[in-house]
């Protein structure tokens, strides 16, 4: 066996465990939402296509990715009719830090996040976790400025939200529940 083969071997994915759904518990930070609508369109790709991905998760069962996967395999009776209750997972040891922050890198490629939940997460991995602005910035596909926006208190009392420019991976503040939405919509209104 080559070198290379042998580091392949030793990847994540081949140490996928299939688990009970509803022995796995959603991380408190992460930024991200689905719309209803999207999250019908995940449904059916389990349905149509199986499990395409592992949920990540750690030693203690914490969800780093794949939260609405594993919320559909408790909910779902199609998807629990076919999986009884089961998701591919792959376990990380990791700390909290590194599990929010790959949290982030994975939600960043495939979705959008609420920056005042970013703002919290950002305090916590400075203030807690002792990451540097500049090396966090890099670590979470962020620039510099950003970092420190999100890391000050309160900003976005403070800024005029309604005028502000964000990445197009970013929306300003949590709004109400509306039917568009499963948990959370957004908003740019103060």
């Amino acid at each position: 066996m080559s070198k290379a083969h042998g580091s392949i071997m030793n990847d994540p994915i081949n140490r996928v465990v299939w688990m009970n759904a509803q022995q796995l518990n959603p991380n408190n930070y992460n930024p991200n939402f689905v719309y209803n609508s999207e999250l019908k369109s995940l449904e059916r790709n389990i349905l149509e296509f199986g499990f395409v991905q592992p949920v990540i998760i750690t030693k203690k069962n914490i969800i780093i990715d794949g939260f609405h996967r594993v919320m559909l395999s408790q909910t779902s009776k199609k998807i629990i009719e076919k999986y009884q209750h089961k998701v591919p997972c792959v376990i990380f040891d990791v700390p909290r830090d590194k599990a929010m922050i790959l949290t982030v890198r994975m939600n960043r490629a495939k979705g959008s996040h609420i920056a005042a939940k970013m703002s919290e997460m950002v305090r916590e991995l400075i203030d807690t976790h002792g990451w540097e602005v500049k090396k966090l910035g890099k670590q979470l596909g962020a620039t510099k400025s950003e970092v420190e926006l999100l890391y000050q208190e309160g900003v976005f009392k403070m800024r005029d939200i309604k005028n502000h420019e964000y990445s197009k991976a970013w929306y300003p503040k949590i709004k109400e529940k509306d039917e568009n939405t499963t948990k959370q919509n957004i908003s740019t209104s103060s």
